[in-house]
């Protein structure tokens, strides 16, 4: 079930198990990470909430949403080939967005 990040402490713990993940397991995205939640956090629509979800009920870590200009969009990380997917809607909806460390924060803003 997803968390709504409602403090700044549910999206510090969310955020710090994301940079733990993703220096250990995801070096294709440990750098983009940091500029991508702060685009996360400046687009998302006033008085909507992130949610995240992880893989059981004491983490918060695998998929985040977040709505910006009325669309919802999921932000998860792909082990297939070690990006973050931007998906329109849902976990599998359309994919906007293929993201790691080359990706540009211009590209992530203009996708949205």
């Amino acid at each position: 079930m997803a968390v709504k990040v409602e403090t700044v402490d549910i999206l510090k713990k969310y955020f710090e198990g994301v940079t733990k993940r993703a220096n250990h397991h995801a070096p294709n995205v440990n750098d983009v990470i940091y500029g991508l939640l702060g685009v996360i956090i400046l687009k998302k629509d006033d008085g909507t909430h992130i949610e995240v979800r992880g893989s059981d009920d004491d983490k918060t870590g695998n998929i985040l949403w977040v709505t910006i200009g009325g669309i919802r969009y999921a932000f998860r990380y792909e082990h297939s080939d070690g990006t973050i997917e931007i998906r329109r809607d849902t976990y599998k909806g359309p994919l906007v967005l293929k993201i790691d460390n080359s990706t540009t924060l211009q590209q992530v803003i203009n996708c949205f």
